[in-house]
């Protein structure tokens, strides 16, 4: 059988799927329910995904982009120094006010924007996807923010440190690389791009949850 015939009948299920898309499993499965990636359901209700389908849609992220699937060379030897640094949101006053719920989700959405964040960075232009997709999850913190009875200056502050711990991060590995060069600065400006989006949309989406005040009455006449 040829590799071509292979691909066409080649099923993935929703880890491999999202391994082969080199993004988060819960991402693909949004973008499932958003129709954006077809897939099937087998009678015990799990997702299956045609290989030839997911090689057309990371075909389809080409369209206006000079480079759409991540770029091997310099942008990836730049992501494969990065470590994770300790962002330090258990020493804030507030963290003690969230249950252990809200701070699991708080560390896995984390943990998700990371890797949405590397997918879009390694790419030198477009990632449209990805960026939309970690403007969704800034706006899932940003809602549970403020529902968890965080202030916006509070909100802000765990943002900011977050953005820290990342900075942090991306310049460590310019420095591990060697000497920044024309790619090393484009990283730069691709993870500025992306955090300043995801600052925007978690002040968004808070202000958005919260509470809106009752009309003033007319006065009686």
């Amino acid at each position: 059988m040829s590799t071509r015939s292979s691909q066409k009948t080649a099923w993935l299920d929703l880890s491999e799927a999202a391994d082969y898309l080199g993004v988060h499993f819960t991402t693909l499965r949004r973008w499932t329910d958003d129709n954006k990636v077809p897939c099937i359901r087998t009678p015990g209700g799990r997702r299956r995904y045609r290989l030839a389908e997911l090689t057309a849609f990371l075909a389809s992220l080409q369209q206006g982009e000079t480079r759409a699937v991540a770029t091997p060379g310099r942008a990836s030897e730049l992501t494969g120094y990065l470590q994770p640094q300790r962002v330090g949101l258990a020493g804030e006053s507030w963290y003690g006010r969230l249950d252990e719920t809200q701070r699991s989700a708080m560390r896995s959405g984390g943990q998700q924007l990371m890797a949405v964040l590397m997918q879009y960075a390694t790419r030198r232009n477009g990632g449209e996807a990805f960026l939309q997709e970690g403007q969704h999850l800034a706006a899932s913190y940003g809602t549970a923010c403020q529902q968890g009875g965080l202030s916006l200056i509070e909100t802000l502050n765990a943002f900011l440190l977050v953005r820290r711990s990342i900075n942090d991060s991306v310049h460590q590995a310019g420095a591990l690389a060697g000497a920044p060069d024309l790619e090393t600065w484009r990283l730069y400006d691709r993870v500025a791009t992306f955090l300043d989006a995801m600052l925007i949309a978690t002040v968004n989406a808070y202000e958005q949850a919260q509470p809106q005040p009752l009309p003033c009455p007319d006065p009686i006449p």
